[in-house]
């Protein structure tokens, strides 16, 4: 997680570095949102190795995440964009890969890589990139938004032996790539993009590829050895070695009084 910002849509602060740590955000005295102390926020970023999480203030309102209300506590993906009543933040890190120039689909590529809606319509639908998938308002378009404004052909997406490569098609206002404005980009697994002003989705894959150039170790023939414990076990505890003479005596106490309960002065 590097460079990672927190960017006001209204400008009236400057980008906020999330820094590993926590972050809290609220209101000053002129009544505009920006980065407070603790006790005066109204939600805290918090950055650690798992990613960054949003805490919200308990009673805190008119707070979302790409849309959907957060109560309490959300996990947030670069390029998400968090509404605090009505003012718009953005979760930024670097600019995106530029598209390779060999844009061509080949056989190499990994063909399991795919797209998943996180956000408008789509939510919750994935599309597999066996082969390129075209995004735009035709009808013949693989992912289809049939929005007035929206381009005809806008994109298209297609799996690369380094990720996927998004293409822009001639659209009016591009893409979003992690939040910034792009035409052609190269996708990671874990980024995301957004068409639109709604229509988001991550790109995911089943493993996670080796580095270009690493070349992965052949696995042996070779049984590994067998390593036995030989350590001679410690003596045991003085406690553990009275237990016997404890229940033995246990015993005597039981049959003393139960004799005493059969044979008892009458």
């Amino acid at each position: 997680m590097n460079a990672l910002r927190l960017r006001f849509q209204n400008r009236e602060h400057a980008d906020l570095t999330l820094s590993p740590g926590v972050h809290a955000i609220g209101y000053d005295r002129q009544g505009v949102l920006g980065s407070v102390s603790t006790d005066g926020a109204v939600a805290q970023f918090c950055v650690d190795r798992r990613g960054v999480w949003l805490q919200v203030r308990e009673g805190a309102p008119g707070l979302h995440v790409n849309g959907r209300p957060v109560r309490r506590v959300a996990m947030l993906r670069v390029g998400d964009a968090i509404f605090v009543d009505g003012t718009e933040l953005v979760l930024l890190a670097g600019e995106p890969l530029p598209a390779p120039a060999d844009y061509g689909f080949s056989g190499g590529t990994d063909t399991r890589m795919l797209v998943r809606g996180v956000g408008g319509p789509y939510h919750g639908r994935s599309f597999t990139l066996e082969h390129p998938r075209t995004v735009g308002r035709a009808g013949e378009s693989d992912i289809r938004i049939n929005e007035p404004t929206f381009s005809e052909r806008h994109a298209r997406l297609e799996a690369h032996a380094d990720g996927v490569v998004l293409r822009d098609l001639g659209s009016v206002e591009g893409s979003l790539v992690n939040g910034r404005p792009v035409r052609h980009a190269l996708l990671q697994p874990g980024d995301q993009v957004v068409f639109g002003n709604q229509h988001r989705f991550v790109v995911e894959s089943p493993v996670q590829r080796a580095a270009a150039g690493e070349v992965a170790p052949a696995p042996s023939s070779k049984r590994l050895p067998v390593v036995e414990e030989t350590r001679v076990p410690s003596a045991l505890p003085r406690s553990v070695r009275r237990m016997p003479w404890l229940l033995l005596a246990a015993l005597l106490i039981a049959a003393a009084l139960s004799l005493l309960l059969l044979y008892g002065a009458r």
